[in-house]
């Protein structure tokens, strides 16, 4: 037997599995035709298997997305539930010390009571300090816009105090370091 006649007798890997090109097709007379017949409902059913599968796939993810955003929305909403339950106490003395405000007669009272209101904002800024809060101190400093807002310019008593914030009108507040509200300061120019 010479190579020729090898080559015929042995089956190439693609005829083997059942597949055959269009040139192996037109040799056999025809045969191709009957084999791409057979496998077309073979190739309806992966693709429909595999349809199948990208339909699920989509769902399930778009499930999670679901999921995960209303889990990220219940999140925020509790978010401040730790901060809310920790000021609590600060409220409850808050009210005892409005009671007794009412209840002070002039004198002695009401030393004790600035005494006592005093111990209360001491302990709510304790509180708020342990939450991350930190007051941003921009006094007798340059003016700095990524602290501060400016709500006035007034001439500076000295030549040295340009451009520096000569008071301030209400207190800046940072969270973990972000600025929650600016000071509003007045520069002297």
């Amino acid at each position: 037997m010479s190579k020729k006649d090898n080559s015929k007798t042995e089956e190439t890997p693609l005829e083997a599995s059942g597949i055959e090109n269009e040139q192996t097709g037109m040799e056999s007379g025809g045969q191709g035709d009957e084999a791409c017949q057979t496998s077309e409902p073979d190739l309806q059913d992966q693709i429909a298997e595999l349809n199948d599968k990208y339909l699920r796939l989509y769902s399930d993810f778009d499930n999670y997305r679901r999921r995960a955003n209303k889990e990220k929305l219940e999140m925020i909403k509790t978010a401040s539930s730790g901060v809310v339950l920790s000021l609590l106490p600060v409220i409850d003395d808050m009210e005892r010390a409005l009671k007794a405000m009412q209840e002070a007669e002039e004198g002695e009272g009401k030393k004790a009571l600035v005494e006592g209101v005093s111990l209360i904002y001491d302990k709510l800024m304790g509180t708020l300090k342990q939450q991350g809060l930190s007051v941003c101190e921009v006094a007798d400093k340059p003016f700095d816009a990524e602290t501060a807002e400016a709500v006035a310019r007034i001439p500076a008593p000295e030549e040295s105090k340009k451009g520096f914030v000569l008071e301030v009108v209400q207190k800046g507040y940072a969270l973990e370091g972000k600025v929650l509200r600016f000071a509003k300061v007045v520069v002297g120019c």
